[in-house]
């Protein structure tokens, strides 16, 4: 089996991803959230039976920023010495393309439909406005929404069903498995395509 590790709030991308590429999930992988890239130590017995039992074990979290302690080399030099502290063995994926800084949510601006482009064009917009608002001191007045606002903007603007409206509402379903919202076919993704591949396929 493939165990795959994620932050947690990508895991049910990371599941309709699989499904998109794969199919039907009969046993080949198990997706679990650690809540944070610095949790691996509490689930190191994991990582070892899968080990034990021959499976393969796949962490993918983000890479991060400079600015929050972390970016692709920071980020992927923490894991690996921590893995290697620990004594269990993965690979890894880091967010947004396993070579750049960035997070999961930059990964998804780089996936969206093309033909709702505007919708972040539109946040975007509206980011500079907040932003440009300034004290008599010259300070910024208010916060500048994050990506995961925009993500989120961009997934509520669209009309959805009553079903839809309460699984977007409730569950925080972001409908990664419709075309309509989010291209899985998209050439960015083919990084993490292939790292996924190697290690599960039909």
């Amino acid at each position: 089996m493939t165990r795959i590790f994620v932050e947690g709030r990508d895991a049910d991308f990371i599941e309709k991803y699989l499904l998109s590429l794969i199919g039907n999930n009969t046993g080949r992988w198990e997706i679990i959230s650690t809540n944070g890239y610095s949790n691996l130590a509490k689930l190191d017995q994991q990582f070892q039976e899968n080990s034990d039992n021959g499976g393969i074990n796949l962490i993918i979290f983000d890479a991060d920023f400079p600015e929050t302690k972390g970016g692709f080399t920071t980020r992927k030099k923490y894991l690996e010495e921590k893995m290697n502290e620990l004594s269990i063995s993965g690979e890894i994926f880091l967010f947004p393309n396993n070579k750049d800084d960035g997070d999961f949510e930059l990964m998804l601006e780089h996936i969206i439909n093309e033909e709702h482009r505007c919708l972040l064009d539109c946040f975007e917009g509206y980011e500079k406005c907040v932003g440009g608002h300034r004290d008599e001191q010259g300070n910024t007045k208010y916060l500048t929404p994050n990506r995961k606002a925009k993500i989120y903007a961009y997934v509520e603007s669209f009309k959805k069903s009553r079903k839809e409206r309460e699984k977007f509402k409730n569950r925080k379903e972001f409908f990664f498995d419709n075309p309509n919202y989010w291209d899985l076919n998209a050439e960015y993704l083919n990084p993490l395509k292939a790292f996924i591949l190697k290690s599960i396929n039909d």
